[in-house]
Protein backbone atom coordinates (compact mmCIF):
# COMPACT_ATOMS: atom_id res chain seq x y z
CA UNK A 1 0.00 0.00 0.00
CA UNK A 2 1.11 3.19 -0.02
CA UNK A 3 1.20 5.77 2.47
CA UNK A 4 -1.47 8.16 0.73
CA UNK A 5 -3.69 5.13 0.94
CA UNK A 6 -2.56 4.18 4.51
CA UNK A 7 -3.93 7.75 5.72
CA UNK A 8 -6.96 7.71 3.92
CA UNK A 9 -7.99 3.64 4.94
CA UNK A 10 -6.62 3.44 8.43
CA UNK A 11 -8.36 5.18 11.66
CA UNK A 12 -7.04 7.78 13.40
CA UNK A 13 -4.60 6.33 16.14
CA UNK A 14 -3.04 10.22 17.61
CA UNK A 15 -3.11 13.68 17.28
CA UNK A 16 -1.02 16.26 17.58
CA UNK A 17 -1.87 20.08 18.06
CA UNK A 18 1.29 21.46 16.42
CA UNK A 19 2.18 21.94 12.65
CA UNK A 20 -1.65 22.83 11.55
CA UNK A 21 -2.26 19.43 12.98
CA UNK A 22 -1.10 16.01 12.52
CA UNK A 23 -2.88 12.86 12.53
CA UNK A 24 -1.05 9.60 12.99
CA UNK A 25 -2.68 7.04 10.79
CA UNK A 26 -0.68 3.58 11.44
CA UNK A 27 2.76 2.43 13.19
CA UNK A 28 4.68 0.45 10.78
CA UNK A 29 7.64 -1.90 13.16
CA UNK A 30 10.20 -3.79 11.98
CA UNK A 31 14.21 -3.17 12.19
CA UNK A 32 13.12 0.62 11.41
CA UNK A 33 9.54 1.69 12.62
CA UNK A 34 7.98 4.01 10.60
CA UNK A 35 5.05 6.24 11.38
CA UNK A 36 2.48 7.09 8.86
CA UNK A 37 0.68 10.32 9.47
CA UNK A 38 -1.55 13.26 7.64
CA UNK A 39 -0.19 16.92 7.89
CA UNK A 40 -1.77 19.27 7.94
CA UNK A 41 -5.45 17.92 9.04
CA UNK A 42 -6.87 21.11 10.60
CA UNK A 43 -5.92 23.52 7.95
CA UNK A 44 -7.29 22.76 4.63
CA UNK A 45 -3.93 21.45 2.43
CA UNK A 46 -2.95 18.03 3.53
CA UNK A 47 0.22 15.85 3.37
CA UNK A 48 0.53 11.97 3.35
CA UNK A 49 3.84 11.08 5.08
CA UNK A 50 6.09 7.75 6.13
CA UNK A 51 7.85 9.23 8.59
CA UNK A 52 11.52 7.24 10.77
CA UNK A 53 10.38 6.86 14.73
CA UNK A 54 14.00 8.25 16.11
CA UNK A 55 15.03 7.04 19.56
CA UNK A 56 16.96 9.04 21.39
CA UNK A 57 18.62 8.90 24.54
CA UNK A 58 16.00 10.88 26.47
CA UNK A 59 13.01 10.97 24.14
CA UNK A 60 11.40 9.09 21.30
CA UNK A 61 10.64 11.81 18.44
CA UNK A 62 9.47 12.01 14.48
CA UNK A 63 11.39 14.56 12.08
CA UNK A 64 9.14 16.70 9.97
CA UNK A 65 10.03 19.81 8.18
CA UNK A 66 12.95 20.14 10.06
CA UNK A 67 11.24 20.15 13.46
CA UNK A 68 11.38 17.60 16.23
CA UNK A 69 7.89 16.28 17.31
CA UNK A 70 8.44 14.03 20.35
CA UNK A 71 6.00 11.27 20.67
CA UNK A 72 5.29 11.90 24.33
CA UNK A 73 3.02 14.92 23.02
CA UNK A 74 0.97 12.86 20.79
CA UNK A 75 -2.65 12.25 22.26
CA UNK A 76 -4.08 8.76 21.81
CA UNK A 77 -7.27 8.76 20.13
Amino acid sequence: MTKKEYCTDCPTVAYYSGLGGLEVKHIEYGIDDYVYLVAGAWNGKKSYHRLKIHYGTKSVYIRLFGQRCPLSEFIRA
